[in-house]
Protein backbone atom coordinates (compact mmCIF):
# COMPACT_ATOMS: atom_id res chain seq x y z
CA UNK A 1 0.00 0.00 0.00
CA UNK A 2 2.75 2.47 0.97
CA UNK A 3 4.78 1.56 -2.09
CA UNK A 4 1.84 2.22 -4.40
CA UNK A 5 1.24 5.55 -2.72
CA UNK A 6 4.87 6.58 -3.18
CA UNK A 7 4.79 5.46 -6.81
CA UNK A 8 1.84 7.77 -7.46
CA UNK A 9 4.02 10.77 -6.49
CA UNK A 10 6.88 9.97 -8.89
CA UNK A 11 5.21 11.53 -11.98
CA UNK A 12 4.57 14.76 -10.11
CA UNK A 13 8.19 14.83 -8.99
CA UNK A 14 9.37 14.24 -12.57
CA UNK A 15 7.24 17.14 -13.84
CA UNK A 16 8.55 19.45 -11.11
CA UNK A 17 12.16 18.46 -11.80
CA UNK A 18 11.70 19.09 -15.53
CA UNK A 19 10.38 22.58 -14.75
CA UNK A 20 13.47 23.19 -12.58
CA UNK A 21 15.72 22.08 -15.45
CA UNK A 22 13.99 24.58 -17.75
CA UNK A 23 14.48 27.34 -15.17
CA UNK A 24 18.19 26.60 -14.82
CA UNK A 25 18.73 26.54 -18.59
CA UNK A 26 16.87 29.75 -19.37
CA UNK A 27 18.26 31.64 -16.39
CA UNK A 28 21.92 30.76 -16.69
CA UNK A 29 22.28 30.15 -20.43
CA UNK A 30 19.49 32.10 -22.13
CA UNK A 31 18.33 34.94 -19.90
CA UNK A 32 18.89 37.87 -22.26
CA UNK A 33 16.10 36.79 -24.61
CA UNK A 34 13.69 37.68 -21.80
CA UNK A 35 14.99 41.25 -21.62
CA UNK A 36 14.50 41.69 -25.36
CA UNK A 37 10.91 40.46 -25.14
CA UNK A 38 10.19 42.82 -22.25
CA UNK A 39 11.47 45.84 -24.18
CA UNK A 40 9.28 45.24 -27.21
CA UNK A 41 5.99 45.96 -25.54
CA UNK A 42 4.44 48.67 -23.38
CA UNK A 43 2.02 47.30 -20.78
CA UNK A 44 0.09 49.96 -18.87
CA UNK A 45 -1.73 49.29 -15.62
CA UNK A 46 -4.74 51.42 -16.52
CA UNK A 47 -8.38 50.66 -17.24
CA UNK A 48 -8.24 52.27 -20.68
CA UNK A 49 -5.30 50.14 -21.72
CA UNK A 50 -6.75 46.91 -20.32
CA UNK A 51 -9.93 47.57 -22.27
CA UNK A 52 -7.96 47.16 -25.51
CA UNK A 53 -7.76 43.42 -24.86
CA UNK A 54 -10.83 41.89 -26.45
CA UNK A 55 -11.79 39.27 -28.97
CA UNK A 56 -10.86 35.57 -28.98
CA UNK A 57 -7.88 34.81 -26.76
CA UNK A 58 -8.02 38.12 -24.89
CA UNK A 59 -7.24 36.58 -21.51
CA UNK A 60 -4.17 34.72 -22.81
CA UNK A 61 -2.79 37.90 -24.39
CA UNK A 62 -3.57 39.98 -21.32
CA UNK A 63 -1.97 37.51 -18.90
CA UNK A 64 1.02 36.95 -21.19
CA UNK A 65 1.74 40.66 -21.65
CA UNK A 66 1.18 41.37 -17.95
CA UNK A 67 3.72 38.74 -16.94
CA UNK A 68 6.16 39.71 -19.70
CA UNK A 69 6.66 43.17 -18.18
CA UNK A 70 8.29 41.45 -15.19
CA UNK A 71 10.99 40.08 -17.50
CA UNK A 72 12.75 43.37 -16.76
CA UNK A 73 13.95 41.86 -13.48
CA UNK A 74 16.69 39.26 -13.35
CA UNK A 75 15.48 35.72 -12.54
CA UNK A 76 11.85 36.73 -13.12
CA UNK A 77 11.70 35.68 -16.78
CA UNK A 78 13.03 32.17 -16.23
CA UNK A 79 10.91 31.71 -13.08
CA UNK A 80 7.68 32.79 -14.80
CA UNK A 81 8.32 30.57 -17.80
CA UNK A 82 9.19 27.59 -15.57
CA UNK A 83 5.96 28.03 -13.59
CA UNK A 84 3.92 28.21 -16.80
CA UNK A 85 5.55 25.04 -18.09
CA UNK A 86 4.90 23.40 -14.74
CA UNK A 87 1.23 24.34 -15.03
CA UNK A 88 1.00 22.88 -18.54
CA UNK A 89 2.64 19.61 -17.52
CA UNK A 90 0.73 19.13 -14.27
CA UNK A 91 -2.69 19.88 -15.75
CA UNK A 92 -2.11 17.72 -18.80
CA UNK A 93 -0.85 14.77 -16.75
CA UNK A 94 -3.74 14.97 -14.28
CA UNK A 95 -6.31 15.14 -17.08
CA UNK A 96 -4.94 12.23 -19.07
CA UNK A 97 -4.51 10.05 -16.01
CA UNK A 98 -8.06 10.76 -14.84
CA UNK A 99 -9.39 9.81 -18.27
CA UNK A 100 -7.85 6.38 -17.81
CA UNK A 101 -4.53 6.68 -19.65
CA UNK A 102 -1.70 4.64 -18.19
CA UNK A 103 0.17 6.69 -15.58
CA UNK A 104 3.62 6.61 -17.19
CA UNK A 105 2.29 7.22 -20.69
CA UNK A 106 0.43 10.28 -19.40
CA UNK A 107 3.69 11.46 -17.84
CA UNK A 108 5.56 11.12 -21.13
CA UNK A 109 2.91 13.12 -22.98
CA UNK A 110 3.07 15.88 -20.31
CA UNK A 111 6.87 16.09 -20.41
CA UNK A 112 6.92 16.20 -24.21
CA UNK A 113 4.37 19.04 -24.18
CA UNK A 114 6.53 20.96 -21.71
CA UNK A 115 9.62 20.37 -23.85
CA UNK A 116 7.93 21.59 -27.03
CA UNK A 117 6.72 24.76 -25.32
CA UNK A 118 10.20 25.38 -23.92
CA UNK A 119 11.73 24.95 -27.38
CA UNK A 120 9.28 27.50 -28.78
CA UNK A 121 10.71 30.05 -26.33
CA UNK A 122 14.18 29.66 -27.81
CA UNK A 123 12.93 32.11 -30.43
CA UNK A 124 13.07 35.78 -29.45
CA UNK A 125 9.70 36.48 -31.11
CA UNK A 126 7.61 33.78 -29.41
CA UNK A 127 5.30 35.48 -26.88
CA UNK A 128 4.53 34.20 -23.40
CA UNK A 129 0.84 34.42 -24.28
CA UNK A 130 1.34 31.36 -26.50
CA UNK A 131 2.25 29.27 -23.47
CA UNK A 132 -0.50 30.86 -21.37
CA UNK A 133 -3.01 29.83 -24.04
CA UNK A 134 -1.79 26.23 -23.92
CA UNK A 135 -1.99 26.28 -20.14
CA UNK A 136 -5.55 27.62 -20.36
CA UNK A 137 -6.61 24.81 -22.68
CA UNK A 138 -4.96 22.30 -20.36
CA UNK A 139 -6.97 23.77 -17.49
CA UNK A 140 -10.23 23.37 -19.37
CA UNK A 141 -9.22 19.85 -20.34
CA UNK A 142 -8.67 19.12 -16.66
CA UNK A 143 -12.08 20.58 -15.76
CA UNK A 144 -13.70 18.48 -18.47
CA UNK A 145 -12.01 15.35 -17.17
CA UNK A 146 -13.39 16.10 -13.72
CA UNK A 147 -16.92 16.87 -14.84
CA UNK A 148 -17.60 14.66 -17.81
CA UNK A 149 -16.08 11.23 -17.26
CA UNK A 150 -15.87 9.04 -14.21
CA UNK A 151 -13.84 5.89 -13.85
CA UNK A 152 -15.08 2.42 -13.02
CA UNK A 153 -16.79 2.25 -9.64
CA UNK A 154 -16.41 -0.84 -7.51
CA UNK A 155 -18.60 -2.12 -4.70
CA UNK A 156 -18.06 -4.84 -2.14
CA UNK A 157 -19.66 -8.16 -3.23
CA UNK A 158 -21.10 -8.74 0.21
CA UNK A 159 -23.20 -5.61 -0.07
CA UNK A 160 -24.33 -6.67 -3.54
CA UNK A 161 -25.38 -10.10 -2.26
CA UNK A 162 -27.15 -8.53 0.68
CA UNK A 163 -29.20 -6.37 -1.69
CA UNK A 164 -30.02 -9.27 -4.00
CA UNK A 165 -30.75 -11.96 -1.37
CA UNK A 166 -34.43 -12.97 -0.82
CA UNK A 167 -36.19 -11.80 2.30
CA UNK A 168 -36.00 -15.32 3.88
CA UNK A 169 -32.96 -14.87 5.96
CA UNK A 170 -34.94 -15.77 9.10
CA UNK A 171 -35.23 -19.34 7.80
CA UNK A 172 -31.52 -19.71 7.19
CA UNK A 173 -29.30 -21.12 9.93
CA UNK A 174 -27.42 -18.56 11.95
CA UNK A 175 -23.85 -18.25 10.73
CA UNK A 176 -21.18 -17.80 13.29
CA UNK A 177 -19.44 -14.46 13.16
CA UNK A 178 -16.21 -16.39 13.41
CA UNK A 179 -16.69 -17.92 9.99
CA UNK A 180 -14.49 -16.56 7.23
CA UNK A 181 -16.10 -13.89 5.10
CA UNK A 182 -15.61 -13.93 1.34
CA UNK A 183 -15.37 -10.43 -0.13
CA UNK A 184 -14.41 -9.34 -3.63
CA UNK A 185 -14.97 -6.31 -5.81
CA UNK A 186 -17.63 -6.25 -8.47
CA UNK A 187 -17.57 -3.50 -11.08
CA UNK A 188 -20.72 -1.55 -11.68
CA UNK A 189 -22.03 -1.40 -15.22
CA UNK A 190 -21.88 2.39 -15.42
CA UNK A 191 -18.10 2.69 -15.85
CA UNK A 192 -16.67 5.33 -18.19
CA UNK A 193 -20.09 6.75 -18.94
CA UNK A 194 -20.49 10.53 -19.29
CA UNK A 195 -22.66 11.87 -16.53
CA UNK A 196 -23.34 15.23 -18.24
CA UNK A 197 -23.24 16.50 -21.80
CA UNK A 198 -24.02 20.16 -21.14
CA UNK A 199 -20.56 21.20 -19.82
CA UNK A 200 -18.94 20.30 -23.17
CA UNK A 201 -21.03 22.92 -24.98
CA UNK A 202 -20.11 25.48 -22.34
CA UNK A 203 -16.40 24.72 -22.00
CA UNK A 204 -15.36 24.81 -25.67
CA UNK A 205 -16.75 28.27 -26.58
CA UNK A 206 -15.54 29.66 -23.27
CA UNK A 207 -12.03 28.29 -23.86
CA UNK A 208 -11.91 29.79 -27.36
CA UNK A 209 -13.09 33.17 -26.07
CA UNK A 210 -10.60 33.28 -23.20
CA UNK A 211 -7.53 31.64 -24.71
CA UNK A 212 -8.05 31.53 -28.48
CA UNK A 213 -6.25 28.93 -30.51
CA UNK A 214 -3.03 27.60 -28.97
CA UNK A 215 -0.18 29.43 -30.67
CA UNK A 216 2.53 27.31 -32.23
CA UNK A 217 6.09 28.52 -32.54
CA UNK A 218 9.02 27.25 -34.55
CA UNK A 219 11.19 24.38 -33.45
CA UNK A 220 14.89 25.02 -33.88
CA UNK A 221 18.26 25.23 -32.21
CA UNK A 222 19.06 27.90 -29.59
CA UNK A 223 20.02 31.29 -31.03
CA UNK A 224 23.39 31.44 -29.30
CA UNK A 225 24.75 34.24 -31.50
CA UNK A 226 21.73 36.43 -30.84
CA UNK A 227 21.94 35.63 -27.13
CA UNK A 228 25.54 36.88 -27.01
CA UNK A 229 24.54 40.04 -28.86
CA UNK A 230 21.64 40.64 -26.49
CA UNK A 231 23.91 40.04 -23.51
CA UNK A 232 26.17 42.93 -24.53
CA UNK A 233 23.20 45.10 -25.48
CA UNK A 234 21.35 44.68 -22.19
CA UNK A 235 24.36 44.89 -19.92
CA UNK A 236 25.06 48.22 -21.61
CA UNK A 237 21.44 49.22 -21.09
CA UNK A 238 21.70 48.45 -17.37
CA UNK A 239 24.90 50.49 -17.11
CA UNK A 240 27.17 47.51 -16.41
CA UNK A 241 30.01 48.79 -18.59
CA UNK A 242 32.67 46.55 -17.07
CA UNK A 243 30.49 43.57 -17.89
CA UNK A 244 30.15 44.80 -21.48
CA UNK A 245 33.92 45.02 -21.86
CA UNK A 246 34.35 41.57 -20.32
CA UNK A 247 31.77 39.94 -22.61
CA UNK A 248 33.30 41.44 -25.75
CA UNK A 249 36.88 40.68 -24.83
CA UNK A 250 35.96 37.04 -24.20
CA UNK A 251 35.18 36.73 -27.91
CA UNK A 252 37.93 35.77 -30.32
CA UNK A 253 36.29 37.92 -33.01
CA UNK A 254 33.37 39.89 -31.59
CA UNK A 255 30.28 40.39 -33.71
CA UNK A 256 29.80 43.90 -35.16
CA UNK A 257 26.78 44.43 -32.92
CA UNK A 258 28.96 43.71 -29.89
CA UNK A 259 31.65 46.09 -31.09
CA UNK A 260 29.05 48.83 -31.44
CA UNK A 261 28.38 48.83 -27.68
CA UNK A 262 32.03 48.18 -26.81
CA UNK A 263 32.99 51.36 -28.67
CA UNK A 264 30.24 53.32 -26.92
CA UNK A 265 31.75 52.34 -23.59
CA UNK A 266 35.28 53.19 -24.70
CA UNK A 267 34.21 56.55 -26.12
CA UNK A 268 32.57 57.57 -22.85
CA UNK A 269 35.74 56.57 -21.02
CA UNK A 270 37.87 58.57 -23.45
CA UNK A 271 39.57 55.39 -24.72
CA UNK A 272 38.05 54.98 -28.19
CA UNK A 273 41.27 55.92 -30.08
CA UNK A 274 43.25 53.56 -27.83
CA UNK A 275 41.04 50.54 -28.61
CA UNK A 276 39.96 51.27 -32.18
CA UNK A 277 42.39 48.85 -33.82
CA UNK A 278 42.13 46.11 -31.23
CA UNK A 279 39.55 44.38 -33.43
CA UNK A 280 39.62 44.70 -37.19
CA UNK A 281 37.19 45.20 -38.83
CA UNK A 282 35.51 47.48 -36.33
CA UNK A 283 31.96 48.85 -36.05
CA UNK A 284 31.33 52.40 -34.87
CA UNK A 285 27.82 52.74 -36.24
CA UNK A 286 28.56 56.17 -37.71
CA UNK A 287 28.24 54.93 -41.29
CA UNK A 288 24.72 53.56 -40.83
CA UNK A 289 21.67 55.48 -41.91
CA UNK A 290 18.14 54.50 -40.99
CA UNK A 291 16.25 53.46 -44.10
CA UNK A 292 14.25 50.61 -45.66
CA UNK A 293 17.35 48.42 -46.00
CA UNK A 294 18.71 48.98 -42.49
CA UNK A 295 18.68 45.80 -40.37
CA UNK A 296 16.04 45.83 -37.62
CA UNK A 297 18.56 45.30 -34.84
CA UNK A 298 20.63 48.25 -36.08
CA UNK A 299 17.56 50.50 -36.17
CA UNK A 300 16.84 49.74 -32.52
CA UNK A 301 20.42 50.54 -31.50
CA UNK A 302 21.08 53.77 -33.40
CA UNK A 303 19.49 55.92 -30.73
CA UNK A 304 22.26 54.83 -28.33
CA UNK A 305 24.92 56.33 -30.62
CA UNK A 306 23.16 59.67 -31.02
CA UNK A 307 22.47 59.78 -27.28
CA UNK A 308 26.16 59.36 -26.45
CA UNK A 309 27.17 61.91 -29.08
CA UNK A 310 24.69 64.38 -27.60
CA UNK A 311 22.33 65.11 -30.49
CA UNK A 312 18.80 64.92 -29.04
CA UNK A 313 17.03 65.56 -32.35
CA UNK A 314 18.49 62.49 -34.01
CA UNK A 315 18.19 60.48 -30.82
CA UNK A 316 14.47 61.20 -30.79
CA UNK A 317 14.15 60.36 -34.47
CA UNK A 318 15.99 57.05 -34.04
CA UNK A 319 13.84 56.14 -31.01
CA UNK A 320 10.68 56.92 -32.99
CA UNK A 321 11.86 54.70 -35.83
CA UNK A 322 12.63 51.89 -33.40
CA UNK A 323 9.09 52.21 -32.06
CA UNK A 324 7.69 51.99 -35.57
CA UNK A 325 9.53 48.75 -36.22
CA UNK A 326 8.56 47.16 -32.87
CA UNK A 327 5.58 44.88 -32.30
CA UNK A 328 2.35 46.91 -32.62
CA UNK A 329 4.61 50.01 -32.56
CA UNK A 330 5.34 49.76 -28.84
CA UNK A 331 8.73 49.57 -27.22
CA UNK A 332 9.05 50.59 -23.58
CA UNK A 333 12.80 51.09 -23.87
CA UNK A 334 12.24 53.62 -26.66
CA UNK A 335 9.48 55.38 -24.73
CA UNK A 336 11.93 55.87 -21.89
CA UNK A 337 14.53 57.22 -24.32
CA UNK A 338 11.97 59.66 -25.77
CA UNK A 339 11.27 60.93 -22.26
CA UNK A 340 15.02 61.38 -21.70
CA UNK A 341 15.46 63.29 -24.97
CA UNK A 342 12.82 65.81 -24.01
CA UNK A 343 14.18 66.15 -20.47
CA UNK A 344 17.57 67.07 -21.93
CA UNK A 345 16.04 69.41 -24.52
CA UNK A 346 13.93 71.12 -21.88
CA UNK A 347 10.58 70.31 -23.53
CA UNK A 348 8.58 69.81 -20.33
CA UNK A 349 5.21 69.10 -21.96
CA UNK A 350 6.61 66.44 -24.29
CA UNK A 351 8.61 64.78 -21.51
CA UNK A 352 5.50 64.65 -19.26
CA UNK A 353 3.60 62.85 -22.00
CA UNK A 354 6.07 59.97 -21.96
CA UNK A 355 6.62 60.05 -18.21
CA UNK A 356 2.89 59.68 -17.59
CA UNK A 357 2.91 56.52 -19.68
CA UNK A 358 5.86 55.10 -17.78
CA UNK A 359 4.27 55.93 -14.43
CA UNK A 360 1.57 53.39 -15.32
CA UNK A 361 4.11 50.57 -15.71
CA UNK A 362 5.56 48.27 -13.08
CA UNK A 363 9.28 48.43 -13.82
CA UNK A 364 9.66 52.10 -14.81
CA UNK A 365 7.21 53.91 -12.51
CA UNK A 366 9.80 54.86 -9.89
CA UNK A 367 12.24 56.08 -12.54
CA UNK A 368 9.52 58.18 -14.21
CA UNK A 369 8.70 59.95 -10.95
CA UNK A 370 12.36 60.73 -10.16
CA UNK A 371 13.65 61.54 -13.68
CA UNK A 372 12.65 65.24 -13.84
CA UNK A 373 15.01 66.08 -10.98
CA UNK A 374 17.89 63.79 -11.99
CA UNK A 375 21.19 65.72 -12.45
CA UNK A 376 22.23 63.48 -15.35
CA UNK A 377 19.92 65.23 -17.79
CA UNK A 378 21.06 68.70 -16.81
CA UNK A 379 24.65 67.61 -17.44
CA UNK A 380 23.69 66.05 -20.75
CA UNK A 381 22.12 69.33 -21.89
CA UNK A 382 25.56 70.95 -21.98
CA UNK A 383 26.66 68.83 -24.94
CA UNK A 384 23.54 69.03 -27.12
CA UNK A 385 23.41 70.66 -30.53
CA UNK A 386 22.74 74.40 -30.27
CA UNK A 387 23.10 75.26 -33.97
CA UNK A 388 20.16 77.05 -35.58
CA UNK A 389 19.97 74.88 -38.67
CA UNK A 390 17.48 72.46 -40.17
CA UNK A 391 19.02 69.00 -40.51
CA UNK A 392 18.26 67.59 -43.96
CA UNK A 393 20.44 64.51 -43.64
CA UNK A 394 21.56 62.02 -41.02
CA UNK A 395 25.15 62.16 -42.26
CA UNK A 396 27.14 61.51 -39.09
CA UNK A 397 29.98 63.83 -40.06
CA UNK A 398 27.61 66.77 -40.39
CA UNK A 399 25.96 65.91 -37.06
CA UNK A 400 29.28 65.69 -35.21
CA UNK A 401 30.57 68.93 -36.67
CA UNK A 402 27.48 70.74 -35.39
CA UNK A 403 27.93 69.18 -31.96
CA UNK A 404 31.57 70.24 -31.82
CA UNK A 405 30.77 73.74 -33.00
CA UNK A 406 28.24 73.95 -30.16
CA UNK A 407 30.57 72.43 -27.58
CA UNK A 408 34.27 71.99 -28.53
CA UNK A 409 34.81 69.97 -25.32
CA UNK A 410 32.60 67.14 -26.59
CA UNK A 411 35.45 64.63 -26.88
CA UNK A 412 33.04 61.76 -27.58
CA UNK A 413 31.86 63.40 -30.80
CA UNK A 414 35.44 64.37 -31.66
CA UNK A 415 36.77 60.84 -31.23
CA UNK A 416 33.91 59.31 -33.21
CA UNK A 417 34.46 61.73 -36.07
CA UNK A 418 38.24 61.28 -36.23
CA UNK A 419 38.11 57.52 -35.75
CA UNK A 420 35.50 57.12 -38.48
CA UNK A 421 37.75 58.97 -40.92
CA UNK A 422 40.71 56.82 -39.94
CA UNK A 423 38.74 53.60 -40.46
CA UNK A 424 37.96 54.90 -43.95
CA UNK A 425 41.66 55.81 -44.42
CA UNK A 426 40.53 59.35 -45.20
CA UNK A 427 43.71 61.08 -44.05
CA UNK A 428 42.95 64.35 -45.82
CA UNK A 429 39.66 64.97 -44.00
CA UNK A 430 41.17 63.66 -40.79
CA UNK A 431 43.90 66.31 -40.96
CA UNK A 432 41.36 69.03 -41.78
CA UNK A 433 39.12 68.14 -38.81
CA UNK A 434 42.09 67.64 -36.49
CA UNK A 435 43.33 71.15 -37.29
CA UNK A 436 39.85 72.59 -36.86
CA UNK A 437 39.07 71.11 -33.45
CA UNK A 438 42.46 70.18 -31.96
CA UNK A 439 44.67 73.14 -32.83
CA UNK A 440 44.04 74.89 -29.51
CA UNK A 441 43.54 71.73 -27.44
CA UNK A 442 45.61 68.94 -28.98
CA UNK A 443 44.04 65.51 -28.59
CA UNK A 444 47.16 63.54 -27.72
CA UNK A 445 46.43 59.98 -28.68
CA UNK A 446 48.92 57.58 -30.20
CA UNK A 447 46.46 56.66 -32.96
CA UNK A 448 46.12 60.29 -34.04
CA UNK A 449 49.85 60.87 -33.88
CA UNK A 450 50.45 57.85 -36.14
CA UNK A 451 47.86 59.11 -38.62
CA UNK A 452 49.49 62.53 -38.67
CA UNK A 453 52.81 60.84 -39.53
CA UNK A 454 51.20 59.44 -42.67
CA UNK A 455 49.91 62.87 -43.70
CA UNK A 456 53.26 64.53 -42.99
CA UNK A 457 55.16 61.91 -44.93
CA UNK A 458 52.71 62.02 -47.83
CA UNK A 459 52.97 65.81 -48.15
CA UNK A 460 56.74 65.99 -47.65
CA UNK A 461 56.16 68.34 -44.73
CA UNK A 462 59.18 70.28 -43.40
CA UNK A 463 60.84 69.36 -40.13
CA UNK A 464 59.21 72.26 -38.34
CA UNK A 465 55.76 70.85 -39.18
CA UNK A 466 56.76 67.46 -37.78
CA UNK A 467 57.91 69.09 -34.57
CA UNK A 468 54.67 71.07 -34.30
CA UNK A 469 52.31 68.12 -34.79
CA UNK A 470 54.15 65.06 -33.50
CA UNK A 471 54.28 65.61 -29.77
CA UNK A 472 55.15 62.00 -28.89
CA UNK A 473 58.82 61.44 -29.83
CA UNK A 474 58.49 57.65 -29.55
CA UNK A 475 55.89 57.70 -32.34
CA UNK A 476 58.28 59.45 -34.74
CA UNK A 477 61.08 57.00 -33.90
CA UNK A 478 58.85 53.98 -34.46
CA UNK A 479 57.58 55.43 -37.74
CA UNK A 480 61.15 55.47 -39.02
CA UNK A 481 61.49 51.82 -38.02
CA UNK A 482 58.25 50.95 -39.77
CA UNK A 483 59.42 52.53 -43.01
CA UNK A 484 62.40 50.18 -42.92
CA UNK A 485 60.15 47.10 -42.35
CA UNK A 486 56.94 48.22 -44.01
CA UNK A 487 54.13 45.69 -43.62
CA UNK A 488 55.89 43.73 -40.89
CA UNK A 489 53.65 41.96 -38.37
CA UNK A 490 55.72 43.45 -35.58
CA UNK A 491 53.78 46.68 -36.19
CA UNK A 492 50.34 45.08 -36.24
CA UNK A 493 49.18 47.32 -33.38
CA UNK A 494 49.86 50.55 -35.32
CA UNK A 495 47.68 52.58 -37.61
CA UNK A 496 50.41 52.37 -40.26
CA UNK A 497 49.93 48.62 -40.51
CA UNK A 498 46.16 49.08 -40.73
CA UNK A 499 46.59 51.74 -43.41
CA UNK A 500 48.74 49.43 -45.54
CA UNK A 501 47.07 46.06 -44.93
CA UNK A 502 43.47 46.35 -43.77
CA UNK A 503 40.50 46.49 -46.08
CA UNK A 504 38.69 49.82 -46.07
CA UNK A 505 35.48 49.81 -44.09
CA UNK A 506 32.54 50.07 -46.45
CA UNK A 507 29.43 52.08 -45.73
CA UNK A 508 26.41 49.78 -45.16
Amino acid sequence: MLRNRLTSYYPWLAIALWAVVCFVFFQFAYEYHFFYKEQNQLFLCSADYLATYHGPGWLARLAGDFLTQYFYYRYAGAAILALCLLGVGALLYASLHRLGLWRWLALVVALVAMLIEAVFHLRYDFPLSGTVAVMGWALFFFIYSRCEVRGTRYEDSSSVQANLAPRTSHLAPRISHHAPRTSYLVPRTSHLVPRKILPLFIILPLAVWLFGQPQLGRIGAPEWQLERMLAVDNEYRFGNYDRVVSLVEQEEQPLPEMMFFYNLVMAQRGQLPDQLLRYVPNELGTLHRIGPDTPLYTIKNMNELYWVLGDMTFTERAAMMANVFSKINRNVRMVKRLAECNLVSGDTLASRKYLRLLEQTVAYADWARQAPTAPLYRQKAQSRNLQDTLAVTDNSHFIMMQLLDSNPQNTVALDYMLCTELLLKDITNFKRDYDRYCSERPRLKRLYQEALCIWLAGTNAPREEWQRLILMPEVAQRFQQYNQQRGSGAFRDTYWYYFDKAQTHQQP
